[in-house]
């Protein structure tokens, strides 16, 4: 099972570096269709992050990895990404269009989380 899981990881975040050339930062106000793929390419690496901090949390014996700059930097662009996310929903709720600094900002975060050693984190 955790294998399966580890794989489905992989197979996700490997998709996130598809989308690339996809997602870009917007200049105008944005589709909720964009914002859905790229909701779901943050979707994807935060599950990476989170998988890496727990990872993190259980094995602290690891310096190199799971340094503190780096647990934190995975906390902090996870934190951008979620608050983004969550406003970009509300938007896709109430209007047809999302502001693009708010599309931005969670593109951003996946775009700095994927500069974390968490993309990398395949388990153990």
């Amino acid at each position: 099972m955790k294998k399966l899981l580890i794989l489905s990881l992989c197979l996700s975040l490997g998709a996130c570096s598809t989308l690339a050339p996809i997602i870009g930062l917007a200049t105008t106000n944005v589709t909720p269709t964009d914002v859905f793929i790229a909701s779901n390419a943050f979707d994807a690496i935060e599950a990476g992050g989170t998988a890496f901090l727990t990872y993190c949390h259980a094995n602290k014996d690891i310096p190199a990895i799971c340094s503190t700059t780096n647990r934190r930097n995975v906390i902090q662009y996870g934190r951008a990404g979620r608050a983004a996310r969550n406003q970009a929903e509300t938007y896709v709720q109430t209007s047809t269009s999302i502001p693009a600094a708010v599309y931005n900002a969670m593109v951003t975060a996946t775009a700095n989380l994927k500069t974390t050693p968490a993309t990398d984190y395949i388990g153990k």
